[in-house]
């Protein structure tokens, strides 16, 4: 059964009215209260999605406010609310800051705590088309949320349960649009100190004990246009400081490992941050044990699903829209393959192989584990290939996102990726450094005329030297210590003339036993202590005694690989780049 197609609609403002709605309502006064009896009755609705059949008029204005273009409507949008939940530590905490119309916003601008005042950003809007379910309620995805990480795998749904819909969304090509977007993004924003209290939404925590709940928390910034009838949800972003103890820089370096490391930091340097123990082998993982960790209750994904609830909550009937840079647009990505929502991302990490492991919902044509192939996300992720982070190339030894403790392994976006050329274009060499928000938009962003054609990202592939296999928890992890010997050739002669690819002897012969026997007295010289560069810098020495053996092959455990989708669909139609008006 093919996907349904909803008719297009406008993208107007909830303020815009015309006499044809009027005379509607007036036609359907009397089917209004069966209208209200169908709505959905869920505790946590997701109102949102509920857009009402007929809608209330507002009361008409002297002047009637003829729509804009679905291409060139306008929205001046104001930071109205910060969110924080509880995600380690107290993950039942919920607390939320109101911003008044009076209230002084500072951002910060510099890396010496460098001050500038927040005021109102502009971003135009157009329609879009999303392929997303038509069941969208909070509670819903929750469920399939919940199977999926019982199961294991992503929740099988039938056709006839997706849409493909016209929605609201930012105009990406707009380059006004992308930067006030991308200054929502840089998430450092404060009040300024007496105007503003934090409400405290659960009251089953005694906050006054200090624990440092803002270290220990997602959090979200909330912007408004003047009439709320578009909102726009910012996931903040990772915390840039190297070690633990800044803000929520250790759950942040734990969640960028699940998201964007192909065995959460096991299986590379030294000084990556390890967030399970998955690794059997060499490049090779349990799938099993990965997919459970990445989908504990506490990780940002799951704590996203809820503050975008309370957000709905707030605001039943706005058109929403998701933002963010590094983690937080990562984060802001899965949000918005879950419900359907517009996303607008900066420098994020690849956030396909997370869509995979947390099992995010697909249309039947689109495979689950490469949801880089599926079409009509309303997913744009800008970035520019000076990033390393970006680009999935921060894992070298000597890297700051190595030295940081940082496992960046992913490049694979879902939607589409709008890229500047920074290597090309301004000769940059590539740097963690380019990574910042504040960078980004003064010295790319602003910077280039136009922005980028978005381009869809469906050949590429993730951690494709790793093998993955599924489990039932009994194998064994690399800390657990086993021992097996393998049968391995040996010689019925000894060799008189070796040469540099084998034994140069004719008469010399050579066959396989399972069984073979030291017979050298001469001493073994061993390293024990490497230097930095792999140097050596102490031996011992130690003599063999003869000990015949026999060697028992292994068993191999059963090893399922992954590889790319076989049937890769044609790439979309890549968006024009577009000088902004």
């Amino acid at each position: 059964m093919e996907t349904q197609k909803h008719t297009p609609r406008r993208c107007r403002s909830a303020g815009r009215v015309t006499a044809k709605p009027l005379f509607l309502w007036l036609a359907a006064s009397f089917t209004m209260p069966a209208i209200t009896a169908a709505s959905w009755t869920d505790g946590w609705l997701n109102r949102a999605n509920q857009a009402p059949i007929i809608a209330v008029p507002h009361p008409v204005t002297s002047e009637p406010q003829v729509p804009l273009s679905p291409s060139r409507q306008e929205h001046d949008f104001m930071l109205r609310h910060i969110f924080e939940h509880g995600t380690y530590q107290n993950p039942g905490l919920y607390r939320r800051l109101d911003i008044k119309p009076g209230d002084v916003i500072w951002a910060a601008a510099g890396e010496q705590d460098e001050k500038t005042r927040l005021g109102t950003l502009h971003a135009r809007s157009t329609t879009t088309t999303i392929e997303r379910l038509s069941d969208r309620r909070v509670s819903r995805m929750q469920s399939l949320y919940s199977l999926a990480r019982l199961t294991g795998t992503s929740p099988t749904l039938d056709a006839s349960e997706w849409t493909a819909d016209e929605v609201c969304g930012p105009n990406v090509t707009d380059k006004e649009t992308v930067v006030s977007l991308a200054k929502m993004a840089w998430n450092a924003y404060t009040a300024e100190p007496g105007t503003g209290e934090w409400q405290d939404e659960t009251g089953r925590f005694n906050h006054s004990q200090g624990f440092g709940w803002e270290g220990d928390s997602l959090r979200g910034h909330i912007f408004a246009d003047i009439d709320n009838s578009t909102i726009i949800i910012n996931l903040k972003g990772t915390s840039p400081a190297v070690f633990d103890g800044a803000e929520t820089t250790t759950n942040d370096k734990v969640n960028d490992n699940l998201f964007f490391g192909c065995c959460c930091g096991q299986g590379g340097h030294y000084l990556w941050h390890q967030v399970c123990d998955c690794m059997t082998a060499a490049f090779t993982c349990n799938s099993t044990c990965l997919v459970k960790a990445i989908r504990d209750e506490n990780r940002y994904y799951a704590k996203s699903i809820e503050l975008y609830g309370n957000v709905t909550e707030l605001y039943p009937n706005s058109n929403i829209w998701l933002n963010g840079h590094s983690l937080g647009g990562s984060t802001s990505a899965l949000l918005g393959l879950t419900f359907g929502l517009p996303v607008t991302t900066f420098e994020a990490p690849g956030d396909a192989l997370a869509a995979a492991r947390l099992g995010l919902p697909s249309p039947p044509d689109v495979h689950p584990s490469a949801p880089q192939t599926r079409k009509y996300t309303g997913a744009v992720h800008f970035g520019h290939t000076a990033d390393p982070i970006f680009m999935g190339s921060c894992n070298a030894a000597t890297s700051a996102c190595t030295l940081g403790g940082y496992s960046m392994q992913t490049e694979c976006h879902t939607g589409c990726v709008a890229r500047y050329d920074t290597v090309e274009d301004k000769q940059w060499r590539v740097g963690a450094g380019y990574h910042k928000i504040r960078s980004v938009i003064h010295d790319v962003i602003e910077a280039y005329p136009n922005v980028p054609a978005c381009i869809p990202d469906e050949e590429c592939f993730d951690c494709f030297n790793w093998k993955y296999f599924n489990s039932n928890g009994s194998e064994s992890t690399t800390t657990s210590s086993s021992s097996s010997t393998t049968a391995t050739p040996t010689r019925t002669a000894t060799c008189k003339t070796p040469g540099w690819w084998g034994c140069l002897d004719e008469t010399t012969t050579s066959s396989s036993s399972s069984t073979s026997t030291s017979t050298s007295d001469l001493p073994t010289t061993s390293c024990v202590k490497y230097g930095w560069f792999g140097g050596c810098l102490e031996t011992t020495t130690f003599s063999p005694t003869t000990s015949p053996m026999t060697a028992t092959p292994a068993r191999a455990p059963t090893v399922t690989t992954t590889r790319p989708l076989a049937e890769i669909r044609s790439i979309t139609k890549p968006i024009p780049a577009q000088t902004s008006a």
